[in-house]
């Protein structure tokens, strides 16, 4: 379809005004776009058919809401991520975006959600509204609405990010963790819950919460919370400088079991090396610099664990296991 015609498309959907042909035609669009065509069935109620349209133009803002330097999707043509680009712009332009023009905008139910996530191997920076800003590492996924409102800004998070939180003592940050939940007020930090969830303090003060009970974090500590157990450790950050210059494209390790890194490298860089025997927990302290091959850095790994390579291609550690 046209840009110009799915725009015009979209903006008349929105105000209410499409014909029933033209509502057939922007389902067709999505129905061939693998997008659920659901959005644009008919309701019984006007606040129904305005919570479908907020849910339609957040299946599009998604592509805007990521730095410009983030890996492109894969499978959809430049073409088409244009044409849906200059539709929700259009859109916005002309204060459409809504959920219920007689809703309560302090309402949370009312607001208007969306979720980026990031593939293996893909880093992502993510500005928010309120100003925020979030690296995010490979396998994240993050729910956040596109304008915060009412007394709390909140998302929900899984995976691993560096926050830089802006500062706002009126109203603050939470951020919803599965089993748990951090509540800041202006800072930086770093959260990983890959497995364990680890919670890293640069800047500022922070509230952790959870079912088995509640910390405050300072500068240079940190929280390792095992929801299964309900354990929450709390402890100095034996090694700040290396979390927080992950996001800039370092990765240190310190005594790290070799399992672990490899997973670590694996996850960031889209790669598939495969370690086992008794290498897997040797410990090994590294850095892998920006620019520096994955195959470099690892070859470097096997030579001070002393492991085998197995295979032609060198991606299986086997045997070994001597450590430092």
């Amino acid at each position: 379809m046209e840009s110009d015609k799915l725009n015009e498309l979209i903006k008349k959907y929105i105000d209410g005004t499409a014909t029933a042909a033209e509502k057939e035609e922007l389902r067709q669009w999505y129905r061939l776009s693998e997008v659920s065509e659901d959005l644009l069935s008919p309701y019984e109620n006007p606040g129904e058919e305005n919570e479908a349209k907020a849910r339609l133009l957040n299946k599009l803002v998604p592509q805007l809401a990521v730095d410009e330097t983030a890996v492109p999707r894969i499978g959809l043509n430049k073409g088409f991520w244009y044409s849906v680009a200059a539709a929700v712009l259009l859109v916005l332009g002309a204060g459409a975006f809504f959920i219920s023009k007689n809703g309560d905008n302090n309402n949370k139910a009312n607001l208007a959600y969306t979720t980026i996530k990031t593939r293996r191997g893909e880093h992502k920076k993510l500005s928010l509204a309120d100003g925020s800003t979030l690296w995010l590492g490979p396998e994240c996924s993050v729910k956040y609405p596109l304008a915060f409102s009412g007394p709390t800004r909140e998302i929900i998070f899984s995976g691993e990010a560096f926050f830089d939180i802006a500062k706002d003592k009126k109203h603050p940050f939470i951020v919803h963790t599965g089993n748990s939940s951090v509540k800041v007020l202006g800072t930086t930090f770093n959260i990983n819950n890959y497995h364990s969830l680890t919670l890293s303090l640069f800047t500022g003060k922070v509230a952790f919460s959870a079912a088995s009970g509640k910390e405050e974090l300072l500068p240079g500590q940190r929280i390792v919370y095992t929801a299964e157990t309900g354990l929450i450790k709390k402890e100095n950050m034996p090694d700040a400088e290396s979390i927080a210059a992950r996001h800039n494209g370092y990765y240190e390790y310190k005594n790290v079991r070799v399992a672990d890194i490899v997973e670590d490298i694996n996850r960031n860089f889209n790669t598939d090396f495969k370690v086992e025997g008794a290498v897997r927990d040797s410990l090994f302290y590294g850095r892998l610099k920006p620019g520096e091959s994955i195959e470099h850095f690892l070859s470097k790994l096997r030579r001070v664990v002393d492991a085998d390579v197995t295979n032609e291609d060198k991606r299986h550690m086997t045997k070994g296991g001597s450590g430092n």
